[in-house]
């Protein structure tokens, strides 16, 4: 394997782990890889989806509604990664989008069988898929930086 190989092969696998950030917490990616003057407001709205996803008026995330916003803000972060890195950002798009939509429905099959078969309270299941997002987020950031 080549080296141009291996750069793309890391670039496009930092792509899908934006885009699975975002299948967990949809502005998880956006705010992971934000620069000036974005950081603030992406953060903001990050810090409100962690509240609004302990409540129990939050929407499924694999709903039709709430697993397009997820694939778009995974394929958007994407995107933006891969562009940044010279790398084509339509492929990282679609990478970020598709990792968005796996990561979604398996975050939310994990999240039931967890508060089913293990009793654990689910606000309690989200704190840890918040510090699985919070670990995996700095580990990309780290990169992207």
């Amino acid at each position: 394997m080549s080296l141009l190989n291996v750069v793309n092969s890391q670039v496009y696998a930092q792509a899908a782990l934006l885009g699975a950030l975002s299948g967990m917490r949809s502005m998880a990616a956006p705010a992971a890889i934000a620069r000036p003057p974005f950081i603030g407001p992406a953060t903001l709205l990050l810090a409100a989806e962690l509240v609004f996803d302990k409540l129990p008026l939050a929407p499924n995330r694999t709903a039709a509604g709430p697993l397009l916003g997820r694939a778009l803000a995974g394929g958007i972060a994407a995107a933006m990664l891969c562009s940044s890195r010279k790398r084509s950002a339509v492929a990282g798009a679609l990478i970020g989008a598709a990792a968005a939509v796996g990561a979604a429905y398996a975050a939310h099959k994990l999240r039931q069988q967890i508060t089913r078969h293990l009793n654990i309270p689910d606000p309690l299941v989200a704190l840890l898929e918040d510090a699985v997002v919070a670990s995996v987020s700095m580990a990309v950031t780290s990169k992207y930086a």
